[in-house]
């Protein structure tokens, strides 16, 4: 979560109007904050890691682009920039296809 926005609450409605159990669904999330587009990665490393220990089915990545926009300003920035969420968006590809995430 780049934006501070995930709320547990939010997926209790939605287990509530599928008719699961709200305890069974926050305990198969795993939920991380990213501070910059470095800490960012990092986690998308971690994450990586947790996959082999533990079966997942879905990454999402809130707002991925939005830290590359911050910690990169201005056109001198820009090939940096491309170059670091490039690496990035090839990490998340590879995690995907080597874990069968979505």
């Amino acid at each position: 979560d780049t934006e501070g926005t995930f709320r547990p609450e939010r997926l209790c409605d939605i287990a509530e109007r599928y008719g699961l159990h709200q305890q069974d669904v926050l305990e198969n999330v795993t939920y991380a904050r990213a501070y910059n587009a470095e800490h960012q990665d990092r986690l998308l490393v971690e994450a990586a890691g947790v996959f082999c220990e533990s079966r997942y089915a879905l990454l999402i990545v809130d707002s991925a682009i939005a830290l590359f926009r911050t910690d990169y300003t201005g056109r001198g920035e820009l090939a940096d920039r491309q170059q670091a969420l490039n690496k990035f968006l090839r990490k998340l590809q590879r995690i995907a296809d080597e874990h069968g995430v979505a």
